[in-house]
């Protein structure tokens, strides 16, 4: 354990609450059960001892559980991505079945429209689904097998998928000889929630261009809003950040796209109004 490296005799333990837990052990006779401990550097050790009695010393264990403690957190951010990100295709699936209970199904056209929505959002969870997974395993360690993807095609799949609320806004720029290494699943719902963002947040027109940039390819979603000003520039992308509080979404679309692209070795950008994905170019 690396904490073990620092430990001296005769010289004070790393950090003052450590230091305090070795003082107790020497000056009470009871045995210090499992503490954890977060020191300056972001290193996280579990602290466990047996006090001294009669002529036997004192005995303090440490244990370096900063990994762990990292892989627990990785677990539960996942959870709840997972939770927002099958929200929207939960719910679309829900209603539409209730219109076709409702009566909907005895009409043809009616029954058609809503089955499509079905087969839809059914499509969208197994896509967020196989993404989540990816994701999750990306950020426990594990690496990512990259592919060819084509851009341009994929940029229609999600101006498709935008909704309702995106038909007729958004514009695709990019040639169809443009492709990137990309895992298609994590790139497509990196897209799909900075594109959802641009829609819920704009009622402009919303632009998809992409080029080839000195052997990489930069994609970018451009709005016609204000833009997000700079002082927010550099938490946009925590988790649960909101640049400001309308009581819609979770702030964590933002967060998922930043980590699926970062998970692809590709990075995430904002400047005002236009957001950047700058991926290898295949």
């Amino acid at each position: 354990m690396s904490i073990l490296g620092r430990v001296e005799v005769g010289r004070p333990l790393r950090g003052a609450e450590l230091g305090a837990l070795a003082e107790r052990l020497v000056s009470l006779p009871e045995p210090l059960t499992a503490t954890t401990v977060e020191l300056a550097d972001g290193q996280a050790l579990r602290v466990t001892g047996v006090a001294a009695h009669d002529d036997e010393p004192a005995i303090l264990l440490i244990e370096d559980v900063t990994e762990e403690l990292r892989r627990e957190k990785v677990v539960r951010e996942f959870v709840r991505n997972a939770a927002h990100q099958l929200r929207t295709p939960l719910a679309g699936i829900t209603a539409a079945v209730e219109v076709l209970q409702s009566g909907a199904k005895d009409v043809p056209s009616d029954r058609e429209r809503f089955l499509q929505h079905i087969a839809e959002h059914t499509a969208r969870l197994t896509r967020i689904a196989r993404a989540l997974l990816t994701l999750a395993r990306a950020q426990a360690g594990e690496s990512i097998a990259l592919e060819p993807v084509e851009v341009r095609a994929l940029l229609e799949r999600v101006a498709v998928h935008a909704g309702p609320a995106g038909e007729g806004r958004i514009a695709v720029a990019c040639s169809s000889s443009i492709t990137a290494r990309a895992q298609p699943e994590l790139l497509h719902e990196a897209l799909s929630a900075l594109v959802d963002n641009a829609v819920t947040h704009t009622k402009g027109e919303i632009r998809l261009d992409a080029r080839d940039v000195g052997g990489a390819v930069e994609i970018e979603v451009v709005d016609t809003g204000e833009g997000i000003a700079a002082e927010h520039h550099a938490r946009i992308f925590e988790p649960f950040y909101r640049v400001a509080d309308t009581g819609e979404g979770f702030g964590l679309g933002l967060a998922i796209a930043h980590q699926a692209v970062e998970a692809m070795q590709g990075e995430l950008s904002v400047a005002a109004n236009t957001f950047t994905i700058r991926l290898p170019s295949s």
